[in-house]
């Protein structure tokens, strides 16, 4: 898959669900003893998948 250049703009809501994501995933990778994720791949991730989507799965 081709790597495109994004810019996206996010309200402090959405900015402080990344955050919270991002912690998360990077406690998990510690208490596993895996390397700790990358922001910039936290941020594909999001774009990939939509984050409205990821963010209703995560609350269930």
């Amino acid at each position: 898959m081709p790597k495109f250049r994004v810019s996206i703009t996010i309200d402090s809501r959405i900015a402080k669900e990344i955050e919270d994501y991002y912690r998360e995933k990077v406690k998990t990778a510690a208490e596993k003893g895996e390397d700790i994720p990358k922001l910039s791949n936290i941020y594909e991730e999001i774009i990939e998948r939509g984050w409205e989507t990821k963010s209703s799965l995560r609350k269930k």
